[in-house]
């Protein structure tokens, strides 16, 4: 593993592709597994087996959250799980989830590791979410 400085100093931990795609997986699974007991309805994962969230039209691309939750309102949550990133990629995922949940009265939700570069995942997430210009509904650190 190592660590990518991304942009004022928020860092993104770099590990393979296969421990990237295990890992996220794992990260939605508990998600979604997780989101019923806090009282969440309408769960879609994108996991084998899950009915996929739909994909949200973006003017420049497309995106498909990791989960998203019809009530108790609609609810876009992505997973950021350790592995390359580049700081656009998240921008691009993140300013498009958000704009959706405020076209829909919802809320964009961000999963991260609880721990990234030794620093604390949620104010890693802040960090993101004030460099990108995005608000974040709440932070799920796993």
């Amino acid at each position: 593993m190592r660590v990518v400085g991304v942009a004022q100093g928020v860092d993104m931990l770099v590990t393979t592709e296969e421990g990237r795609d295990h890992q996220r997986e794992s990260f939605i699974r508990l998600m979604a597994e997780t989101l019923p007991l806090a009282g969440y309805r309408g769960i879609r994962a994108d996991l084998p087996g899950w009915d996929a969230p739909e994909v949200i039209h973006g003017a420049m691309r497309d995106h498909r959250p990791s989960l998203f939750c019809d009530a108790p309102k609609p609810t876009f949550l992505d997973v950021l799980s350790p592995g390359p990133l580049t700081i656009e990629d998240v921008a691009s995922r993140w300013q498009l989830f958000a704009s959706a949940a405020e076209l829909t009265g919802g809320e964009f939700h961000v999963v991260i590791p609880r721990w990234v570069a030794g620093r604390d995942g949620r104010h890693v997430a802040k960090q993101i979410a004030e460099l990108v210009g995005v608000r974040i509904g709440y932070i799920w650190a796993v």
